[in-house]
């Protein structure tokens, strides 16, 4: 099961997580659904389900409040109901989409002043693939890229797997992860019928938010790990910038987002050059790309669906990507690299890359990341840049 303190002051606003609740947030202010009032998991045909999951949640809130026993039930701050839900990574693959309407839902806003991290004991640690075996598919993903010409690039991961000592005080856990990224997407999610197993993250990538017509993209390519020393630290940053190999890392998906969005948008604005997004352990090269649809119909999460995968988390063409992925990776991804986040009945919402997460059952959690292999990359690199990204989870767990 998994531990909760209700008590502790630590985890702020999150102090009151309980099993089965959910989590999503983003500049500073987040989402916590309390229980489960509707739920689906389709697995095609996902913005129809998600419209008639929000319909039958209000038509079900309206008739509670007309209820003379059921008047003062907690429902959505007074607004329309709102829908969280998680998109895997393949559509085709084995795990469904999740959509989930909560039985009740507050704002909160984010933790401060957090106690240190008290750390967990590992009774097991497993890579899978290991270094060797890691760096081995970079180099097998280099030769596709030498001598497909079609293939631009592709998207390579990794798992690390943990026992732990006792379950996880997920409040806690969340609590850090939003500390650690508070202009980020915190998010924890249920993935069983129980509420007990759960698919949880802190993502600094915007896959899409949606308010009416307006549309905001940012998505992030090119990675370096930050310093503690502020001189090294910027010099580091420019390097970034500068850098011809994670430039084109960059550009790939910054050209795909514009074919994606280009049909839909009646203006698109993607700036020439690519800027800096930083994390408490990473820099990126990161572009706000902002728009106004044409048509006012498309929803937030229409648009998830029409942008996922990005060549952030896939690569480029898509399709063939794709292929080369399920052939060098020997695993399912499931829900990471793919999209969590909200919409609600008007198509107003936002969805995050489904990245620097991991899923829990009981005290074993798997943690994944992956960078993007282009000409130029170098397999121990790139294995140190995964070992980066999932130190973003175990940073929040107190483990080193």
């Amino acid at each position: 099961m998994l531990a909760r303190t209700p008590s502790d002051p630590g985890a702020g606003a999150l102090a009151g997580f309980q099993p089965g609740d959910s989590l999503f947030t983003a500049q500073g202010r987040g989402f916590h659904g309390r229980g489960c009032l509707l739920q689906a998991a389709p697995r095609e045909d996902v913005s129809a389900c998600a419209a008639r999951l929000l319909t039958q949640a209000a038509e079900q809130r309206a008739a509670d409040a007309a209820a003379p026993d059921k008047a003062g039930l907690p429902g959505t701050d007074g607004a329309r109901p709102l829908l969280l839900g998680l998109l895997p990574y393949d559509p085709a693959g084995p795990a469904p989409a999740l959509l989930r309407v909560p039985r009740s839902l507050r704002r909160i806003h984010a933790p401060h002043d957090l106690p240190p991290a008290h750390g967990i004991a590992i009774l097991q640690r497993r890579e899978y693939p290991d270094q060797a075996g890691y760096e081995s598919s970079v180099r097998a993903a280099l030769e596709r890229l030498d001598r497909d010409d079609g293939l631009r690039k592709l998207v390579l991961s990794r798992t690390l797997e943990l026992e732990l000592e006792r379950p996880l005080d997920l409040p806690e856990v969340l609590a850090r992860l939003w500390q650690a990224s508070p202009h980020g997407h915190t998010y924890a999610l249920p993935v069983s019928e129980h509420g007990q197993d759960y698919f949880l993250g802190a993502s600094p990538e915007l896959l899409v938010r949606r308010e009416g017509r307006r549309v905001r993209v940012h998505p992030l390519a090119g990675t370096a790990a930050r310093h503690p020393d502020a001189a090294e630290d910027a010099r580091i940053a420019q390097a970034l910038l500068d850098s011809p190999k994670d430039r084109l890392e960059h550009a790939v998906v910054v050209e795909a987002i514009e074919a994606a969005l280009r049909p839909l948008c009646r203006t698109l604005n993607i700036p020439a050059q690519p800027g800096l997004t930083s994390t408490a352990r990473l820099w990126h090269l990161g572009t706000l790309i902002e728009g106004e649809l044409a048509d006012p119909a498309i929803s937030a999460l229409d648009l998830a669906i029409a942008l996922h995968p990005t060549p952030a988390v896939c690569g480029l063409p898509t399709a063939d990507a794709r292929r080369a992925i399920a052939a060098l990776e020997p695993f399912e991804r499931g829900y990471f690299a793919g999209a969590v986040g909200w919409c609600d009945a008007a198509g107003d919402g936002a969805w995050a890359v489904a990245i620097r997460c991991a899923q829990i059952h009981g005290r074993r959690l798997t943690l994944s990341a992956g960078a993007g292999i282009v000409p130029g990359s170098v397999p121990a690199l790139e294995y140190q840049e995964t070992g980066n990204k999932l130190r973003t989870v175990l940073d929040a767990l107190g483990i080193r």
